[in-house]
This record gives structure tokens, sequence and C-alpha cells, in this order.
């Protein structure tokens, strides 16, 4: 896969990409659980028989190998064929001499130029890097374990295809699994990569792939050999995203806060008064707490929807009649009727032409809906 080329170049020479080698590929009509038992011989044989004439999309078991630059071109219809070479960071010792004559040549523009990441040392640039993606994936897990809302399954289950409930099951899975693969990971870093420059390398590489990093930086880093400045990226990246995860946890903490304190102040809401402080701590948890009493204290009449206003002969909706019946179509056939808090609506049912009069209230509103399509 090439990653990088040259704009300037009409062709692949000195571009930059990443190897993987295919263990096992098969058409995806053909992938089940059969598949995956027995020795790698087997199944290949098994894929080959039951899949030559599947031409559908290909499912594959690949890992990655190495990175590469291209030396030369040798053909390149019907596709390219090339030599590389492997393209490996700088050793750590060369490392450290240039930046010693760049620090001895030029002192007073490192002075003015230094930013906090600039100090540290690969083994601390590590450890940062380690620090902050845990923070995030942490962060991230947490908020997708937290259970959905009766309102969120509703929505979720009355939507038109499956895929909104698929997406969100995938996303409390994903969460999962990037932490797992993070914990392990870390667990066997120094079994990995026992080499200094490996171990800078293949931190910063699996920090941009569990932290989801643009494909642009992971371009950039993918091009870089500095495996010191590729950490220094990557631990940017990686404050800029926990800075932001921090400033929206204090804004909602700051939020609850200020609607906690105008609750207090309000003889309505005496159940806020299980409240000791107004103060909301920003870690999931407590923010989480907050935000259920919040739910849970608040009173007063439910309020009509607001395409409510909208209702007038001759608008389609859809009314929930029983279990059995589900949600029936119909059409307005009057203008309605507002009394005290509810709205008073004749529709004219399409499945049997009946004519029924029958109320929006905000207790309701659920069994009310625009029609749909």
């Amino acid at each position: 896969h090439v990653v990088w080329t040259d704009s300037d170049s009409t062709n692949l020479v000195g571009a930059i990409g990443c190897a993987g080698e295919i263990l096992i590929g098969a058409p995806s009509s053909v992938i089940d659980s059969d598949n995956i038992v027995g020795d790698e011989g087997e199944i290949l044989e098994r894929i080959m028989v039951d899949g030559e004439e599947d031409e559908g999309p290909l499912t594959v078991l690949a890992r990655g190998s190495y990175r590469f630059r291209v030396k030369e071109v040798i053909k390149s219809i019907p596709f390219p064929i090339a030599i590389v070479d492997e393209l490996l960071d700088e050793d750590v010792q060369q490392h450290t001499d240039k930046i010693d004559e760049e620090n001895n040549n030029d002192t007073q523009d490192k002075e003015d130029d230094d930013d906090i990441y600039d100090s540290l040392s690969p083994t601390e640039l590590i450890q940062q890097v380690l620090q902050n993606l845990n923070a995030i994936l942490t962060a991230q897990h947490e908020a997708a374990k937290t259970p959905l809302s009766p309102l969120e399954k509703s929505i979720l289950e009355n939507a038109s295809s499956s895929a909104p409930m698929a997406q969100a099951i995938h996303r409390r899975f994903d969460a999962e699994e990037r932490l797992a693969v993070f914990q392990t990971f870390t667990s066997s870093l120094l079994d990995i990569a026992p080499d200094l420059r490996d171990r800078q390398y293949a931190v910063a590489l699996m920090a941009g792939e569990l932290a989801n990093f643009r494909s642009e930086l992971r371009a950039k880093m993918l091009k870089t050999v500095d495996g010191v400045a590729r950490l220094r990226m990557v631990l940017r990246e990686l404050s800029s995203m926990v800075s932001m995860e921090s400033a929206q946890r204090l804004a909602k903490s700051i939020s609850l806060e200020s609607e906690v304190a105008s609750k207090l102040d309000d003889d309505e809401y005496s159940d806020f008064a299980d409240f000791e402080s107004t103060t909301i701590g920003t870690d999931t948890e407590s923010l989480q707490v907050a935000e259920e009493s919040m739910k849970e204290c608040k009173v007063g009449t439910p309020q009509l929807p607001p395409w409510a206003n909208q209702i007038k002969n001759g608008v389609r909706v859809e009314y929930f009649w029983n279990e059995v019946e589900g949600w029936c179509a119909g059409t307005v056939v009057e203008d309605p009727i507002k009394v005290i808090d509810e709205i008073i609506i004749s529709v004219k049912f399409d499945d049997d032409g009946s004519i029924h009069k029958l109320p929006l209230r905000g207790e309701d509103k659920a069994r009310w809906r625009p029609a749909v399509g």
C-alpha cells in the first residue's frame, strides 16, 4: 500500500508505503465458522474449492510487514511491480549526535522555538504517549458502556433500518477492543520491541491506530525517519485530544452546576436539597449521576411537540392505535380544536376510512408522529 508519493514526480520511484502479508483470502460469501477450523493448508484448499467462481468482495486475514521506499519500477501494466528498500528509522545514537550538533550550532534559535516536548527524552516521550493514549481509550470505553436511555433505545429500534442500532453496538465493542489491544500491547512492549529504535516506532504507530488519527497525520508519521520527532508529533496530537475531552467535560460540569444552583433557589424543586453542594466533578461517573438527578427531579406538564402547531386540515399524520394495529396512517379532515393543554384532531384513517376525534396531549405525544413517506 503506497502512503506517500512526491507530487512533482510522474512515477512511483521514491514513494513510501507499507507492505503486508495476506495469510488467508476468500470471497466474503463463503466465510463462516467452518472456514477457520484446521491448519492453514486445509483452510486455503477449502477456500479455493468453495470460492473459485465467486467474483464478489474478498475477506482477507493479513498482517503488516515493513515500511518501504520504492527504488525502481520494473513495469506498471497491468499493475505496478517494483523493487523496494526497507525504510528504517535513524539509529538512536545517530539521532542523538545530530541533535547535539544542532544544539551547538544554533543554541539561540533552539531557545526561541523550544516547547515542553523538546525537553523530553525518548523514554519520557514514550511514557507520556502511553499515559495520554490510556486516558483517551479509558474515556471512550466509559462513554461507550453507558446504558442507552429509553428514548435512545426507542429511536434506534424504530429506525427505518437496523444500521443505527448495529452502529451503536459496534461502537461499544470497538471501544472495548481498542482498550484490550492497548493493555496487551503495553504488557508485551519489551518483548515486541526490545530495541529503543523499534520501540519508538511501535509506540507511535500503535498510538496513531488506536487513537484513530486522521490520514494526513498518519502519512506524515510514516514519512519521517526521525523516531523522536515522530513521538513528539504523536504526543502533540494526543495532548490536543485529551485537552479537548477535558474541556468538554468541564463545560458540561459548569452547565450542570449552573442548572442545579438555579433549582436549589426554587422551592418547587425540593428534591434538589439532596445535593450537598452545587460543585460537580468532571469525571464520567459524577457527570452521569448529575444528569440522572436532573432528569428525575424535573417536574411540570409535558409540552406538545413543536410540529403540533403545523397540524391543520389535509395534513397527513400517524397514530399508534394499540400493540395489534400498530401505527395507523390517516389524514386530518378538520382544523384541530385547542382545549386548554390538548388538541382534538379529527383523523380519517386509510385502512377502513373511519373518522375518529383523538386528543393530542403532552402525556401521550409519543403516540403521534408526522406521516412517514
